[in-house]
């Protein structure tokens, strides 16, 4: 299967080098996912808890491969192809759909980009890895047209810049088979800027950064301030992050909003442990020139995992990722202030248990309206099955504060989640 997969990508990814390239490597990694779940207090695209909420059980799966295409020792290029794409659904799909199909995202090419270490510093061109930096607090991991520069700095001293586009309105009409976002010229395409600067050593990492997003149509013309460290103490690590927007959300609403994280994480014989606080601004002030939350649509991250329910990426809480979801709304405007503690114990070299405990409540509740967002419990067990091939299993219980009764306007129940996962890589 391994070798059929890389001959298909290798095809199709030679054909656009040059022929004059005398040798070439391939190669490839990834990864198959599949998972089921269910949910006890559910709507369409996440939890609803609160009374007579209905259950929702389903089985989804994943496979993305990851070639590398190695031209040279200065030169290759980099690609992320989903051969199943994330969270699709079994049985979800129009009558006759299958996985040779483009239905669903199938067979669709997240990501390709040129890697060239030049004597002026390493250049990533084309469409990379984005929506992440630093730890995977407020990181969504996806796709993002860039160029990128490593400057070209010597010992623990690190520096990068980017540009980023994000919407492209002066192109010509008929460039590509879409045709043109907008008839004629415009002048008002969407960028991003950033640039950073880090330290980085056996103990310790720090960057910091700045960004902006170039005035467009929409009027958003803002920048980001952004932090984030690991640095080693005891047996094991202080970890931090923090990003704050100021400036122009839309051509009537300025922002100004932050979110921050702070953690120790580490091991001490067969235990894993993690303890941190969490935080993003949030606005219920009626104020509709202004606005501090922080992010309703993504809240605390796609990637952002320690806790099955109030931060998994299906349930729809703190991470908004999955769409608009009443509760997961109100939450992530009003903010949080979260308390998280993990612990994970090593049994054997095949087994290992897991147990969670988080607590959260609103930075800015809208009037009239309880801060508590509850506590969560939730208890796991990983068991490695073969080589590559792990099965997982999770149960998470939220009790819901009431928050969730939306000032009187419900009456809130608690959620249950029940999972479990089998995942291969290669």
């Amino acid at each position: 299967m391994k070798k059929l997969l890389s001959a298909a990508v290798a095809f199709g990814m030679v054909a656009g080098v040059a022929a004059t390239a005398s040798a070439l490597d391939l190669e490839v990694k990834g990864s198959y996912d599949g998972a089921g779940y269910w949910i006890d207090g559910a709507t369409d695209n996440g939890v609803s808890p609160f009374e007579n909420s209905n259950d929702a059980d389903w089985y989804q799966h994943r496979f993305r491969i990851q070639p590398t295409l190695i031209v040279n020792d200065k030169v290759r290029v980099n690609s992320d192809i989903r051969m199943i794409s994330s969270n699709t659904v079994w049985g979800g799909g129009a009558a006759g759909d299958d996985t040779n199909t483009a239905d669903g995202n199938n067979f669709n090419v997240d990501k390709l980009w040129l890697v060239y270490d030049s004597p002026i510093g390493k250049w990533e061109i084309g469409r990379r890895p984005g929506g992440a930096w630093g730890t995977d607090f407020v990181s969504s991991s996806t796709n993002a047209d860039r160029i990128f520069w490593h400057l070209p700095t010597s010992g623990p001293l690190k520096a990068y810049v980017f540009l980023q586009k994000l919407e492209e309105n002066d192109k010509l009409s008929g460039v590509d088979s879409d045709g043109p976002l907008v008839s004629g010229f415009n002048g008002e395409d969407r960028d991003y800027y950033e640039g950073a600067v880090g330290y980085k050593t056996d103990a310790m990492t720090i960057y910091g950064g700045i960004g902006t997003y170039q005035k467009d149509a929409t009027g958003q013309d803002f920048w980001r301030f952004k932090t984030y460290g690991i640095i080693a103490a005891g047996p094991g690590n202080v970890v931090f992050e923090g990003d704050y927007k100021i400036g122009d959300s839309s051509s009537t609403v300025e922002i100004d909003a932050y979110a921050a994280m702070l953690a120790y994480t580490g091991t001490v014989g067969n235990i894993s442990f993690l303890a941190g606080y969490a935080t993003i601004s949030g606005d219920n002030d009626n104020d509709a020139t202004e606005t501090n939350a922080y992010d309703v649509s993504h809240g605390t991250g796609d990637d952002f995992e320690p806790l099955y329910i109030l931060t998994g990426n299906r349930t729809n809480v703190l991470n908004g990722d999955a769409g608009a979801n009443p509760v997961g709304d109100a939450v992530r405007q009003a903010g949080v202030h979260a308390l998280v503690a993990t612990a994970d114990y090593k049994v054997s070299e095949d087994m290992t248990l897991h147990g969670g405990l988080g607590w959260g409540m609103a930075d800015d509740e809208p009037a009239g309206w309880d801060d508590a967002y509850g506590w969560e419990a939730d208890l796991g067990m990983s068991y490695k099955l073969y080589q590559n091939l792990t099965y997982d299993l999770h149960f998470g219980y939220w009790f819901v504060g009431d928050f969730a009764d939306l000032g009187g306007a419900a009456k809130s129940d608690d959620v249950m989640l029940l999972s479990h996962h089998l995942t291969m890589k290669f």
